[in-house]
């Protein structure tokens, strides 16, 4: 099998005495295994070979030894051998083979899983928002990464904490980044002091440490474009083609539901119910919602998972279009949006999946939907989430106008 995918005689030799003869067979078949593509197997052996070498010049012979942290340390090796360039060390696929041959030796057993290395305290305070407050997974992913650092910085007593302590942490931390990066650490520092409170183990003078993060409400205006302009867009994406009809399923249901792009990358086959032509979104929620399904949508997407869908052990609905055919991420989703809008040629003001929400809930105001309506669509709890998209028409206004003092009407 090895000659299948690697020609020469002396790279044959060179890989079975790095690798290992019997490794390089099994992991050879296990690449086939997943479905990569010939050229992807062939450059993941000589990744995987390159970052043995590299491990043994560190003194590392031992398979079993080669975890997160050998991983970590290659990713900086070649981030800095090639100049520190962003994103360098995924240059070649060296990286992403490094990282392939140690799931393929965790997968062989010879690799240990490493569990979870995050502080008793931060787990027990993921345990409780799990259990008390009902958060999704990925929002206590997010809590968790902010945590490790806090306690990273100040230690895992936090009794010891002093708000002038997490206040400098969140500044430290979000200097130079977005406002919902910065919202996110201050709402993860938050909950973590509620949690350490209603245990009793942190003043109850820190309750007030962080103030809210400053911002005016509603003080621009949602980025979006004309409904001419989304059918050019859904246009652009070659139906006859696999990825096209992939891509054509995924901004139908952007632009018809105003769905986000992790409604559309979390969604499950029996989330769809062709029966009763209705779709379930869960959100930002635990809470789901059954949402009625367009006609193209729904064509579309029973097109691509009767036509196009590869098959693979997952209920997901899309997946990526090669080899191991994983369930496409919310970040993919937002590329597709932005590598579609730009093969359009359409001049948009942002080029993400939410642009397509905007857009909807713009174009369903134009066409008279009151706000409750459209609230009760794109699944806000808050009116006042809602009636940004009206001050896109001066005429929408008022519908959420105040009455001005001392007069009956209207302004």
């Amino acid at each position: 099998m090895l000659s299948d995918y690697v020609y020469q005689q002396r790279s044959q030799r060179r890989l079975q005495r790095i690798i290992g003869a019997s490794h390089l067979d099994q992991f050879t078949e296990w690449l086939v295994g997943q479905r990569y593509a010939k050229s992807t197997v062939r450059s993941y052996l000589f990744g995987a070979a390159h970052f043995l070498a590299w491990t043994r010049t560190k003194g590392n012979r031992d398979f079993s030894t080669l975890g997160q942290v050998c991983l970590t340390t290659y990713r900086d090796h070649l981030i800095e051998s090639r100049g520190g360039a962003p994103r360098a060390h995924e240059f070649c696929n060296s990286f992403c083979s490094a990282r392939t041959f140690v799931r393929f030796l965790r997968h062989r057993g010879i690799v240990s899983v490493e569990r979870d290395e995050a502080p008793p305290l931060v787990s027990r305070f993921c345990l409780w928002m799990r259990s008390h407050r009902g958060n999704k997974e990925s929002t206590v992913a997010n809590y968790r990464y902010v945590l490790r650092k806090l306690l990273q910085r100040y230690g895992c007593e936090p009794r010891s904490y002093t708000a002038a302590q997490l206040r400098t942490f969140i500044l430290a931390e979000s200097r130079g980044y977005s406002h919902s990066n910065v919202e996110t650490h201050v709402t993860a520092v938050r909950m973590f002091v509620r949690f350490l409170m209603a245990h009793g183990e942190c003043s109850d003078a820190l309750q007030h440490a962080i103030p809210r993060v400053g911002k005016w409400g509603q003080a621009v205006l949602p980025r979006y474009i004309e409904q001419e302009a989304v059918e050019r867009v859904i246009a652009a994406c070659e139906a006859d083609t696999p990825l096209g009809s992939r891509d054509r399923a995924v901004l139908l249901l952007l632009a018809r539901l105003g769905l986000r792009a992790g409604d559309v990358a979390n969604l499950r086959l029996d989330d769809l119910d062709w029966t009763q032509g209705r779709i379930r979104v869960s959100g930002k929620s635990r809470t789901p919602a059954w949402l009625p399904l367009p006609q193209d949508a729904g064509d579309a997407v029973l097109h691509y998972l009767a036509s196009v869908r590869p098959r693979a052990a997952t209920d997901r609905v899309f997946l990526i279009m090669r080899a191991p055919y994983t369930p496409i991420l919310s970040r993919q989703i937002t590329s597709t949006a932005e590598r579609v809008i730009k093969h359009a040629g359409i001049a948009a003001p942002s080029f993400g999946a939410h642009l397509f929400r905007h857009s909807a809930a713009t174009g369903w105001l134009r066409q008279g939907l009151p706000l409750q309506s459209i609230g009760a669509v794109l699944r806000h709890t808050d009116l006042d989430t809602t009636a940004i998209y009206a001050k896109v028409d001066v005429g929408l206004l008022q519908q959420v106008a105040a009455p001005w003092p001392g007069e009956n009407s209207t302004c």
